[in-house]
């Protein structure tokens, strides 16, 4: 586990600035729809913990809007990042670096919103996604929301064949791995960009209903139906784009079109 947690760390230590232009410029449509789909459940006012917050895209966007916020990752970089960014913004936010694993600098019950998105696709075994899922629930108030990402195991090939798609010909472990396991859908937990966990939408729906206290509320892809078109939505006049988001906005949490996405985020709510 020491391994994994230093290499994820020095992953996200070595370039904070690419992390934060993967939704700013490459995947703006992933942010532009998990936003609109929290805000269904944000209430003003709300106290908020961004637990893998990175280098700050949502906790930045939710101090702006006038909450309380506080960041936690595991990478020092990120967080002297997502702090940056927050003064550029004009914006105060609490940022930290920490384990998902272990809050225990926050006591039970303290934030009405939970972000965990990042550490359960970098944990690689089940007890450790449980534990961060126990963690967060914690700390979280009766009633209040958990938001949990994931990547998806045919996320892998969606990539695939947006990216670089000759890798289906190639006869390589690890891409077809992959491909195999998607076609299989089985989820798998490797080496990839990093330590990584990718997972069927059974798989990770299993997991938040296997944590006693949480009951969930929803789940939605975060690209909805976009995933395979990035470039095609790039080359796009900015109004064309626009109505294409609103338009995916509307199968984003619709159970048939699920796989058509990269990431999944459910929601949960804490029983009272």
């Amino acid at each position: 586990m020491r391994e994994e947690t230093d290499t994820i760390r020095s992953h996200y230590d070595t370039n904070p600035q690419k992390e934060w232009d993967r939704l700013k410029r490459r995947f703006p449509y992933e942010k532009y729809i998990t936003i609109h789909m929290m805000d269904r459940y944000i209430r003003p006012g709300n106290t908020i913990l961004d637990i893998g917050g990175g280098p700050g895209h949502y906790s930045v966007h939710y101090a702006r809007q006038g909450h309380d916020v506080t960041l936690l990752d595991l990478s020092g970089e990120n967080v002297r990042f997502a702090k940056k960014k927050a003064r550029q913004y004009g914006v105060k936010i609490t940022a930290l670096q920490g384990n998902a694993l272990d809050l225990s600098r926050f006591a039970e019950n303290t934030f009405d919103i939970v972000f965990l998105m990042g550490p359960l696709y970098h944990l690689m075994n089940e007890e450790n996604r449980l534990q961060a899922v126990r963690e967060a629930k914690r700390v979280l108030k009766p009633g209040g929301i958990l938001f949990s990402s994931f990547i998806l195991m045919f996320g892998g090939v969606i990539y695939g064949i947006r990216e670089v798609p000759e890798t289906i010909t190639w006869d390589r472990q690890k891409e077809m791995m992959i491909y195999n396991n998607a076609e299989a859908e089985e989820s798998v937990a490797f080496q990839s960009f990093t330590y990584a966990y990718m997972t069927t939408v059974r798989d990770a729906k299993k997991l938040m209903a296997s944590v006693p206290g949480l009951r969930t509320k929803n789940a939605f892809g975060q690209e909805s139906i976009l995933s395979p078109y990035r470039y095609v939505l790039a080359g796009m006049p900015k109004k064309t784009r626009m109505a294409w988001y609103d338009y995916a906005l509307k199968f984003c949490d619709k159970e048939d079109y699920l796989t058509h996405t990269e990431h999944l985020m459910i929601v949960s709510e804490k029983e009272t």
